[in-house]
């Protein structure tokens, strides 16, 4: 039988991560998905065998030996697809439902190479289009067994008692450095004063108008506009992430090193989630701070909940999705089994829906092209409001809004919907977020929502930086 080679050891959670951060130390490319809350998984991989990287004619594979090869094709999800199908590798039941495959990340600006977008926006990160890499060696920890299955292809079976015995020594010494306890946090007050922005307020605000007006010409329903904000990060990007993880854990966390970019996620949205023939998503639609006291908290939340505008918008991103389901699931096999529930995160609380379906086709790529990117981060009609962020917003969105997650050498996959996401390259720190505009939307409160939805992020990367202050100043 053709299957993953693996071990099992005993870990906790915190064990695993610390032992990925003390492994992770002087490789320039690895990632790690984490399940901050709820889930059934973590996955992490350090030093992949082989690098996907798209480029405008198909998609650049660079092997660990040095090894470089390009792929020809217009797409490349297909591309991968298709390089991954030669791991006939049969999936085993009894371990966690990632069992290899490829660990990654797909821009926003990947659906131009399915749909025709006007070329408007300024492009000034280099984000590829989709990123992947492909482990022969890789450790997924099971959050209800707290157990790791240290996992590898079949020739590297050899190599699986060096990495048990790296991988348990590194959770003790890592633990031993750990930075920040849980629920440790610092306030951090962020203004558009203290940060580059994409767009000022005042700017902001005229946006806002703008789609008001498209809505009340009957383009569109509704339209997700954003706000880029930047600032030099002079800490760790994978510290900025261990304080991120230590008070806002959040279900589709991630952080991901490359040769010239990092990524420090803590998204709280599914984007698409495949089990077989399974697939569901989970949209978000309707915010609202978190209280200062368990009474103010509460009263948020009712607020959140009775609110007319936050139910209509949250009703109709529902509605989005389930059409975008309709067009890759059976007929008749889309439902809506879970109806606005409110989650709460350290700084927002969110109104949330979960979308199911049975898959109509195995292509992955056309299933992702059905639901990519997510209508809760882009608005209604899909199209025309991808059109509308093009005219207004004046930089592409590159990784924000885009995608991080897995797909299986079996071909299931999940993936996250990039926002609560810091885009870190060549020192600069980039954090977008956004806010659903419908017609009774007040400009003002719509980009003060947008700087809070990032607030979590900044706090991070604030205790981060006095960790590296304090270290440095113990040192003198």
């Amino acid at each position: 039988m053709n299957t993953v080679a693996y071990q099992t050891a005993s870990m906790t959670k915190d064990e695993f991560f610390y032992a990925y951060r003390q492994l992770a130390t002087g490789i320039d490319r690895h990632v790690l998905l984490e399940s901050g809350r709820g889930g059934e998984m973590c996955v992490a991989g350090l030093d992949p065998l082989v690098t996907f990287n798209a480029t405008k004619t198909g998609l650049r594979l660079e092997w660990r030996d040095g090894k470089e090869e390009l792929l020809t094709g217009e797409d490349p999800l297909v591309l991968l697809n298709d390089f991954m199908a030669k791991y006939n590798l049969e999936h085993q039941k009894d371990l966690p439902a990632f069992q290899g495959g490829a660990i990654g990340m797909v821009s926003y600006d990947y659906v131009r190479r399915y749909e025709a977008l006007p070329l408007l926006a300024m492009v000034d990160l280099t984000t590829p289009d989709v990123f992947f890499y492909l482990f022969d060696q890789w450790a997924v920890f099971d959050i209800e067994k707290e157990d790791v299955y240290f996992m590898a292809l079949p020739e590297k079976r050899h190599a699986l008692d060096s990495m048990v015995k790296e991988w348990t020594e590194a959770s003790q010494t890592g633990l031993l450095n750990r930075q920040f306890t849980t629920g440790q946090a610092i306030d951090v007050d962020v203004t558009e004063e203290d940060l580059q922005v994409s767009v000022t307020g005042e700017q902001f605000e005229q946006m806002v108008r703008d789609v008001q007006q498209f809505i009340e010409n009957g383009d569109v329903v509704q339209v997700n506009l954003s706000v880029r904000q930047s600032k030099p990060l002079v800490a760790p990007s994978l510290l900025m992430y261990e304080a991120l993880r230590s008070f806002n854990p959040s279900p589709y966390m991630a952080y991901m090193a490359a040769p010239n970019f990092e990524v420090v996620s803590g998204s709280p949205e599914l984007l698409l989630k495949k089990r077989g023939t399974e697939l569901s998503t989970r949209p978000i639609g309707g915010t609202r701070k978190r209280g200062m006291t368990e009474a103010e908290d509460l009263a948020l939340q009712e607020e959140l909940i009775s609110n007319t505008k936050e139910i209509g918008e949250h009703k109709m991103l529902v509605d989005l999705e389930c059409a975008d389901f309709e067009g890759i699931c059976q007929e008749g096999t889309v439902e809506v089994d879970e109806f606005m529930v409110v989650e709460k995160y350290s700084h927002v609380m969110h109104l949330v829906s979960n979308v199911r379906g049975t898959a109509s086709s195995e292509d992955l790529a056309s299933i992702v092209h059905g639901v990519f990117p997510g209508g809760s981060i882009t608005g209604d009609p899909k199209l025309r409001t991808m059109e509308i962020i093009e005219e207004l917003e004046p930089t592409r969105r590159g990784l924000y809004t885009g995608s991080m997650g897995w797909i299986g050498f079996n071909r299931d996959m999940e993936l996250n919907i990039t926002i609560r996401t810091a885009f870190i390259q060549e020192g600069i720190m980039h954090i977008q977020a956004g806010a659903g505009l419908v017609p009774d939307s007040d400009p003002a409160a719509e980009y003060q929502e947008s700087l809070n939805k990032a607030k979590a992020l900044w706090q991070a990367k604030e205790m981060a930086e006095l960790a590296i202050r304090d270290e440095s100043e113990q040192l003198y």
